[in-house]
């Protein structure tokens, strides 16, 4: 590239894997039990029976923000592996251009 940068595009891609397979693997079975549970206000007892709904619907909101980062970490790194798509076509347009400059 100009200047002599240079992007390591296999860098990029190893970036994208981990940015997202890493929250998945750490977060998807505990965010499928959180969605699923089975606590119902009985269980908080006689006592605190009110504060049910109050954990009930923070524990919900709690999936929901974890769910969303799920999908802004496979989101970032389907940008990552595009971006790096893109600097391998033009790292081997530039290669092409100048062998064709050099004949």
């Amino acid at each position: 590239m100009a200047g002599g940068h240079k992007v390591d595009t296999e860098a990029l891609t190893r970036a994208a894997k981990a940015v997202s397979e890493m929250p998945r693997n750490t977060l998807q079975q505990p965010l499928a039990a959180v969605k699923d549970v089975q606590i119902v206000a009985a269980d908080f007892g006689e006592a605190h029976g009110n504060n049910f709904d109050p954990y009930h619907s923070g524990v919900l909101r709690l999936a929901g923000i974890a769910d969303a980062y799920l999908k802004a970490s496979d989101a970032f790194a389907q940008k990552l592996n595009s971006a790096g798509g893109h600097y391998q076509v033009n790292e081997d347009a530039s290669g092409s251009a100048v062998k064709a400059a050099g004949k």
